[in-house]
């Protein structure tokens, strides 16, 4: 899974060299692509997520301010579910999808309550990835930011 994360304070190459290279060496991260232009660093992880905690210490480590792109929070509503292996299911495949922050299934209401950077991920993309685990979107309720 990869999530993208705002770097602020970056003037050169070196800057984002050592940006870079403190988030690779945070337990659990398997690669960081750090953009000077953007200010932006795409984090890949090797099995699941790391505490955003961790990658903020860490690049405030070396003098620079970490952030979290803009997210939106959206709440689907989930047909099909019948145990906390299907809630497990859906959450797993939500998760996989890029832009995706966090995602909260319920099974007794029936939701999925899902944080993502609508910059690089679309509702649509969302209700496809839970379709392609075997269950269906009943409707969508966009909410506002969180940031």
């Amino acid at each position: 899974m990869k999530k993208t994360f705002n770097i602020y304070g970056m003037h050169c190459a070196g800057c984002s060299n050592s940006v870079e290279k403190v988030l690779k060496n945070v337990p659990g991260v398997k690669s960081a692509d750090v953009q000077l232009t953007t200010e932006k660093a795409v984090v890949e992880f090797e099995n699941g997520d790391v505490p955003v905690e961790d990658l903020k210490k860490a690049v405030e480590s070396v003098g620079f301010e970490f952030g979290i792109p803009d997210l939106t929070k959206t709440t689907f509503i989930i047909e099909g579910m019948h145990c906390a292996g299907c809630t497990s299911s859906v959450e797993k495949a939500i998760m996989k999808v890029e832009g995706v922050h966090s995602a909260a299934v319920n099974l007794s209401t029936e939701q999925a309550v899902v944080e993502m950077n609508q910059q690089e991920v679309s509702v649509e993309e969302i209700e496809k990835s839970v379709e392609d685990a075997g269950y269906s979107v009943k409707k969508k309720t966009l909410n506002s930011q969180i940031n």
